[in-house]
C-alpha cells in the first residue's frame, strides 16, 4: 500500500524554497565586481581579496553533497533550517567584518549554504504534487542560475547608493525570513535514508577541490607553467580519479556516481558553479590591473 503524505501547504513551502535559493544565488556572485572596493575598505592585497570569492567556492562545493546526505539521513526540513542558519550568520558576519581574515571566514560560513539547493530539491520531491514536481525544480534551478547573473547586475547599484557592506546585510534581512518560514512552513518530510557519512569520501572531495581550484585561481599569479600550479591540479586531478572510485563503491555514496552517467547529468554538471570562472577572471582582471 502507498503511503500519501500530506502536501496541502507546498504552494506556501514554495514561496519558501525558491526565497531561500534566490538568497543563496545572490551571495554567489554580489561580490564578484566589486573586488577591488572590498579590498579597499579591508585595506588588503589584490592577491588576498580573492579569497573572498574561492573560499566561498571551495566551502559550497564541499558541503552541498555533505548537507544533502544529512538531509535524507537526518531530516530535509531540519538540515534546511540549519543551513540557512548558516548563510544567515555567515552574511551578518561579512556585514560585520573589519578585517578580510573575518571577511573569509565568514564566506565559509555562507558556503555551507550550498546544501540549500538539494534540500530544495528532495522537498519538493517529498512534499509536493507527483504532477507540481518537475515545474517546481525547473524554476528552482532557473532561480539559482538568474540569482547569480542578477548579483553582479545588482552589486554596482547597491554600492553606489549604500556601501558594500549592504552586499551581506540586504540577503541577510531575507535570509532570516526565509529561516522563519523554513521552521513554521515547511513541513518535515517522514522519508528517511539510512546510511551514514562516508569520511574517506567527504576527506577525498575536499582534497582534491582544494588542489584543483587553489591551482586553476593562483594560475594567473604564479604562472600556468609554474610548478605549484601544474602539481596542484595534477594531485588534484588524480585524487579526483580516487574519489570517484570510492564513491562508485559505497553503498552510501555523497554524489550517486550512477546517476552522474546519465548524459543530462554529467553535461549539466560538468561546470558546477559560476564562482569557478569568476574567481579565475578575477584574479586575472586584478593582476592585469598591476601591469
Amino acid at each position: 500500500m502507498t503511503t500519501v503524505f500530506p502536501r496541502s501547504n507546498y504552494r506556501a513551502t514554495f514561496v519558501v524554497l525558491a526565497t531561500a535559493v534566490a538568497a543563496y544565488a545572490l551571495l554567489q556572485s554580489l561580490v564578484v565586481p566589486v573586488l577591488p572596493t572590498i579590498q579597499a575598505g579591508l585595506h588588503t592585497s589584490q592577491n588576498t581579496v580573492t579569497w573572498v570569492l574561492t573560499a566561498y567556492l571551495l566551502s559550497a562545493s564541499i558541503f552541498t553533497p555533505i548537507m544533502g546526505r544529512l538531509g535524507d539521513m537526518w531530516g530535509k526540513e531540519r538540515l534546511l533550517v540549519l543551513t540557512l542558519l548558516a548563510l544567515t550568520i555567515g552574511s551578518v558576519m561579512a556585514a560585520l567584518s573589519g578585517s578580510i581574515l573575518l571577511m573569509i571566514a565568514a564566506r565559509v560560513i555562507q558556503g555551507i549554504g550550498g546544501g540549500v539547493l538539494p534540500l530544495s530539491f528532495g522537498i519538493v520531491r517529498d512534499e509536493f504534487p507527483p504532477e507540481k514536481v518537475s515545474g517546481a525544480v525547473g524554476v528552482i534551478a532557473a532561480l539559482a542560475a538568474a540569482g547569480a547573473g542578477l548579483g553582479i547586475a545588482l552589486a554596482g547599484p547597491i554600492v553606489d547608493v549604500f556601501n558594500y557592506h549592504w552586499l551581506f546585510w540586504i540577503p541577510a534581512i531575507v535570509l532570516v525570513f526565509a529561516t522563519i518560514g523554513a521552521k513554521v512552513v515547511v513541513p518535515e518530510s517522514p522519508i528517511r535514508t539510512p546510511g551514514r557519512l562516508s569520511w574517506p569520501a567527504i576527506i577525498l572531495l575536499s582534497s582534491w577541490l582544494v588542489a584543483l581550484v587553489l591551482g586553476i585561481s593562483e594560475a594567473p599569479i604564479w604562472g600556468w607553467g609554474s610548478s605549484s600550479v601544474l602539481s596542484l591540479i595534477a594531485i588534484g586531478i588524480v585524487l579526483a580519479a580516487v574519489w570517484i572510485r570510492v564513491e562508485s563503491r559505497s553503498s552510501h555514496p555523497l554524489v550517486d556516481m550512477q546517476m552522474m552517467r546519465v548524459p543530462a547529468v554529467w553535461t549539466t554538471n560538468l561546470w558546477p558553479s559560476p564562482q569557478i570562472p569568476d574567481t579565475f577572471l578575477c584574479r586575472l582582471n586584478l593582476t592585469s590591473s598591476e601591469l
